[in-house]
């Protein structure tokens, strides 16, 4: 029998998962994937498109991909029960959570400290799940709710997310004479095609001061950079414009790295061949796939 794993298949690009198995299987799927996401920056370096710094900075976007799927999953580990929330993720092509899922998540991480705080302690609520099981002979949904927000919030009070917004960083790599090399990289969780997208610049300093310690060039360049960080833009719009704000910033390269999609048949829509290959693929017994593209 076919899945039916979403909700009102035919009407919107954006569905809800609205049962526990379902959400379960999204999230087990993901985690799959996510296990073999190491290798995809490791495989970029090795057919050198990707230097081991960029590598390395690659990496730790992926890894903070992850984890923001598995704070997601403890959120709704208990979807479908009792109205608890239900996850809305992007079906068509994407296959990831929709952006504001992200911007929810920021929200509550601001929060974590206090929500902890009035929360009973992890053993305390297995212990009450016990004594109802055995006690009163029926199920601990309610308990078994508020440990899996409990994990939730531990998750995000833990940090290593991959947030809606992620600022810009600098990584020194050389001086070249009087200029200084910088690889700066920032990342969104791009709205338009609701996917994780990371950007890498390299770019050459000739300021008077080190530009991650100058108090006044720094906030600015972040600024203009996750102003500009809008999948829609051109690289060379964002790259000619950033050249022109900062007489002393000089790019040398703009990469813009898309982590994603997820390719599903039980969860996402696609278009063209993809769709007969993911076809093969289910029939094969594999049908989840992770898809990574660069643009320079």
């Amino acid at each position: 029998m076919p899945d039916a794993p979403i909700k009102d298949q035919l009407t919107s690009d954006h569905a809800e998962l609205y049962d526990t198995l379902v959400a379960r299987r999204y999230f087990a799927k993901f985690d799959r994937i996510s296990g073999h996401l190491g290798r995809v920056a490791a495989e970029l370096e090795a057919e050198g498109r990707l230097s081991r710094t960029e590598a390395r900075l690659l990496g730790g976007y992926l890894r903070a991909v992850a984890a923001t799927f598995r704070a997601l999953s403890h959120k709704y580990l208990m979807t479908g029960r009792d109205g608890a929330a239900r996850l809305t993720i992007d079906r068509h092509e994407s296959g990831f959570p929709v952006a504001q899922e992200l911007m929810t998540m920021a929200v509550d991480a601001q929060q974590a400290a206090r929500h902890l705080g009035g929360m009973p302690s992890e053993t305390e609520l297995k212990d009450r799940m016990v004594r109802q099981i055995v006690g009163d002979l029926t199920l601990p949904t309610a308990l078994q709710f508020a440990l899996s927000q409990r994990y939730y919030y531990e998750a995000l009070a833990a940090g290593g997310i991959f947030w809606a917004r992620n600022d810009p960083d600098a990584q020194w790599l050389s001086n070249r004479g009087a200029r200084r090399q910088y690889l700066v990289h920032w990342a969104v969780w791009d709205a338009q095609v609701n996917l994780p997208v990371v950007y890498l610049m390299d770019l050459e300093d000739s300021g008077r001061k080190p530009l991650p310690t100058d108090e006044y060039r720094w906030p600015q360049v972040q600024a203009a950079l996750m102003a500009q960080a809008i999948g829609g833009l051109k690289l060379l719009t964002i790259a000619t414009g950033f050249d022109k704000d900062f007489a002393d910033l000089h790019p040398v390269r703009l990469r813009r790295v898309i982590l994603g999609p997820m390719y599903s048949a039980s969860f996402t829509l696609q278009s063209g061949p993809i769709s007969q290959v993911l076809e093969g693929a289910k029939a094969a017994g594999r049908t989840g796939r992770w898809s990574g593209r660069s643009r320079t």
